[in-house]
Order: structure tokens, then sequence, then C-alpha cells
């Protein structure tokens, strides 16, 4: 069952237990349709060989994938058969870390199918022009080397979990700006608001805290991670507006793990002076956003049992002394 440190082993075997569940699924699929959509195996029966070869996609096939399912629920074959012919023509994803800048034109498919997928919810990741933030992509990856330098477990991690990342940033206008975020339809993805970030230990530990969402996407593969109805909203760690259980689950999570990250670079002797005071700051802050979180879900949690063993470990770590 899964340890709450970070494991290289444990998200290799993660990665590849989310393809071999695309693949189960889209085997299915295509049996399931054989007769009332003939064309449909002709189109997602090559994905599901090249899943089973050991080959990895671009997340686009999982979102994709959703769009797919969704089309079928609805009766609707039209829109089912344009996204197996979209999947079918998903790359393969890049064994190094994938940056791209929303809106701009070699993300063109990729957008659109963050669009149809996020559907309103897209707006909030604006379109962002290269030269806006032409360092960041250097930085983010100096953000990950200080990772592998000072944590090469967590970095590791990290690196088996996510490949491609999408800079963006809040629309005009906005009354909250995000700065990072990530889906569980589209495994393998970040969004990271350039805007903020400014230096490698931020970097880093945003990387530990969306990571550490995607960690928990991917550990939701039989269950979920409460029983509460999303329709219940409470206070949360990390947001000003309320959120559901799942959202403060998610919040309390990645806060120990971003004091994770914070607390070991500050005792790995990679970090100056100055980036070791600025590590345990960030790491009292994240500490106290974890008991503000775990008082929410003691109170008002229905966990599972995954999503109980999961906080249980986080819990027991945040109450050792590490420093």
């Amino acid at each position: 069952m899964y340890d709450f440190l970070p494991s290289a082993e444990c998200a290799t075997d993660l990665d590849a237990s989310r393809f071999q569940d695309l693949a189960d699924s889209l085997a299915h699929i295509s049996n399931a349709s054989a007769e009332a959509i003939p064309e449909l195996a002709g189109l997602v029966q090559p994905v599901i060989a090249r899943i089973r070869k050991g080959e990895r996609l671009s997340c686009m096939a999982f979102g994709e994938y959703f769009e797919l399912t969704d089309a079928l629920i609805d009766d609707d074959s039209t829109t089912a058969l344009q996204a197996a012919q979209r999947l079918s023509a998903v790359p393969s994803r890049a064994n190094e870390l994938s940056i791209f800048f929303r809106g701009a034109p070699e993300t063109k498919l990729l957008d659109a199918c963050i669009d149809r997928r996020l559907g309103d919810e897209a707006a909030q990741f604006a379109p962002l022009a290269p030269d806006a933030a032409a360092e960041f992509p250097d930085r983010l990856r100096e953000g990950l080397r200080l990772l592998e330098a000072g944590y090469p477990e967590l970095a590791t991690e990290i690196r088996t979990i996510v490949h491609e990342v999408v800079l963006s940033q809040a629309p005009k206008g906005a009354s909250m700006e995000f700065d990072g975020a990530s889906h569980y339809q589209f495994w393998g993805l970040l969004f990271l608001n350039p805007n903020h970030h400014e230096t490698r230990l931020a970097v880093a530990e945003v990387m530990a805290h969306e990571a550490g969402h995607s960690l928990l996407f991917g550990l939701m593969r039989t269950e979920p991670l409460v029983r509460n109805p999303d329709t219940e909203r409470f206070t949360s760690p990390l947001r000003m507006d309320p959120r559901p259980m799942d959202g403060i689950f998610h919040a309390t999570f990645v806060s120990a793990r971003m004091a994770l990250a914070m607390e070991t670079l500050a005792q790995s002797g990679v970090l100056s002076d100055a980036e070791r005071t600025e590590a345990l700051t960030a790491a009292d802050k994240d500490r106290k956003n974890f008991q503000s979180g775990i008082s929410v879900i003691h109170e008002h949690g229905d966990l599972t049992d995954t999503g109980a063993t999961i906080m249980l470990n986080a819990e027991n770590w945040i109450a050792q002394k590490h420093r």
C-alpha cells in the first residue's frame, strides 16, 4: 500500500497502471461497440496495441478517452468516432519534460483537447505568449535540477508522473489567479503560471505541490478518496473559496508533500543560506496549512479505506520532527 515518502518505483508502477487501465477500458469499449459502431474498433485497436507494447502516449490520449466515453454514454456515435479518430492520432510523449505555451501554434491540438474537456473551466487558463515568459522554461528545469540534487527520489517521482507542462495565466479581470493546476482527465499534465514561482526554490515547491495532486489522481484507481458529496463545502487551507471534501483532502495532502520537499532541501546542503531560510519559512506555512486541513477532515471527512490510509501516512509524517 502507498507510503507517504516519494518512491520512484511506485511512481513507475502507477504510471504503467494508468496506461494499462486505459488500454483495458478501450478494449472493453471496442468489444461493446462492435455491432453498433463497427468503425470504432479499427480506430482504437491500434492505440491499444501501442500501449500494450509499452508505448506511453501524450496526455491528450486520456482527454480524448474521456471525450469518447462521454459521447458513448450520450449515444452520440458521431462525436464518439471523432474522438476515436483524434485518439488514434495522439503522439507518443517525449522522454524529457515537454513545456508548452497555451495559445502557441504548436500547442493547437492540445489546447483544443483541453477546451473540449474542461469547457468553461478552460477559460481560467488564458493564452500566454512565449516572449511574455521566455525565461521560465529554463527556471522550471533549474527547479527540477535542484530537486535532483537535493531530493533525487522526489525528483524522479515527479519526472515519472509529469511529462507535459502547459504555461498559462489567468484571464484579464480574473478575481482569482491560479499558480498551478492539474486535472484527473489529463494524466501527466500540469498547468503552471509563470507570473508566480520567481525562483528555482519556488519552482521546486510548486512541482512537489502539483505532482502531489497528480499522484492522488493515480491512487484513485479502484475507489475515491472521500465519500462526502460534492455539494458539501468546507474551508480549504489553500483556497479562499469553500471547497468540497475531495478538494480539502487534496490540499491537505499536498501541503504535507510541500513541507517534505522544503525541509528535505533545507537539510540537503544544496541551498544557499538565504534559500534555506526561505525553504524553512515555506515549510512552516505548509505545516500550518496541513493542520488547518486535517482538522476539517477529522471533523467532517468521510474517507474511504484508500483515502484514510493515504492521509494517516501523511499525518504520521507531519507528527515527526524533521529538522
